[in-house]
């Protein structure tokens, strides 16, 4: 009887909100299991800066325009070298950067010179330059372009020009004349080949996971010291891309919107268990005159609360997760972000036993009154 409740709506006078009971637990699952998805997406990009092209941890400023350290420091090669030597320093890129013209307008062109570990650099397409001759773009890059993995682009800097193929598309580190969504990574020999100087010069560093600045500065400091001019340059923490704290800014405004569906979704479960003991006391009144037992009238409300509950967990969890993950999808696309599926597992644990929970709480107050129903007062007004 209870899960008749929950399920047939009946007509005339015994007719039941069933419906919307079902679309209002369906719906509070949903956009809870959404919101802490998309909720998970954001949390994933602040712990992974990665996902926004951040692959280093510091950066050594060495040169701009052409000279390092206004030629008190030559030797930044040296200097990267004995960075890399540090315990707990995974590796150093000599980064090279400067500004190439392209059939589609400007390029800054990094080059890819690693000591010790190469950099993590985040591809979405394709793979990393490895070779002479080839180029990975930033997706803004790729898209101002028109161009494609497998395609080519000529690329003209000041000591020569070359057709690039493209091999990959991804995010890139970040100078200060290019965003992570823009510019071209190459290998150091295609560099030379294009260029006679830099803009910008640097390093950057790659510490080991779980190493900060803080348990390496000593370190870093007495490493640089070694080289001449060396200790004037300071290692400095990267910068996080914008879209960062952009998208921490938003993070509270999907939790608020499941809130309010899920608080929906309870006024929609409980006006239907109410309605269902009001309009069907007198079937409740001939089961009870045959011998149901209180207990049994309590079931019976408590069933079709779990009814509707887990109606809206079975439709609604999955449906949450893939509204999520569309929705999380978007903003990686849009951003642009390296898109990992974000699941909140905490999330996923809790909804079930929340939602049966909340439902059978909300039974208790209709389940007494089906429980202290007068028979016999019922069976004469009927």
């Amino acid at each position: 009887m209870g899960a008749r409740f929950a399920l047939e709506p009946g007509r005339g006078r015994r007719a039941l909100p069933v419906r919307p009971a079902l679309a209002g637990a369906v719906f509070g699952v949903l956009g809870v299991i959404a919101a802490f998805t998309f909720s998970d997406g954001v949390d994933d990009v602040a712990a992974h800066p990665q996902r926004l092209g951040v692959v280093h941890d510091l950066t050594l400023y060495v040169g701009v325009e052409g000279r390092d350290g206004e030629d008190v420091l030559p030797a930044a090669r040296e200097l990267f070298t004995a960075v890399a030597g540090v315990d707990g320093v995974r590796g150093v890129n000599d980064t090279r950067s400067a500004v190439a013209e392209t059939g589609g307008g400007p390029l800054a062109v990094l080059s890819a010179d690693p000591i010790g570990e190469p950099l993590d650099v985040v591809v979405t397409e394709g793979r990393r330059p490895e070779a002479a001759g080839e180029i990975l773009l930033g997706p803004d890059s790729a898209r101002q372009l028109g161009t494609g993995v497998g395609d080519t682009v000529e690329v003209t800097g000041t000591a020569g020009e070359d057709a690039l193929t493209v091999v990959g598309v991804g995010l890139l580190p970040e100078l200060s004349h290019n965003r992570y969504t823009d510019g071209g990574l190459v290998t150091a020999a295609t560099y030379d080949g294009l260029f006679d100087g830099f803009r910008f010069h640097a390093g950057f560093v790659d510490l080991e996971p779980g190493v900060s600045l803080d348990d390496v500065g000593q370190e870093l400091g007495e490493a640089a010291a070694s080289v001449p001019g060396g200790e004037d340059i300071a290692a400095e923490p990267v910068e996080l891309p914008s879209p960062v704290a952009e998208l921490s800014s938003i993070r509270g405004l999907p939790v608020v919107l499941a809130v309010f569906l899920a608080v929906l979704a309870l006024g929609a479960v409980g006006h239907a268990l109410a309605t269902a003991v009001r309009r069907r006391r007198h079937e409740m009144a001939v089961l009870r005159a045959v011998g149901m037992t209180r207990r049994q009238s309590r079931v019976v409300v408590a069933t079709q609360a779990t009814v509707l509950a887990l109606a809206g967990l079975v439709i609604g969890v999955p449906l949450g997760v893939a509204l999520g993950r569309v929705v999380w999808r978007y903003v990686a696309d849009t951003t642009p972000l390296f898109y990992v599926p974000p699941v909140d597992v905490t999330a996923l644990a809790l909804v079930v036993p929340a939602a049966l929970l909340a439902a059978n709480l909300l039974a208790a107050w209709p389940s007494h009154r089906a429980a202290s129903m007068r028979v016999g007062h019922v069976l004469r007004a009927e």
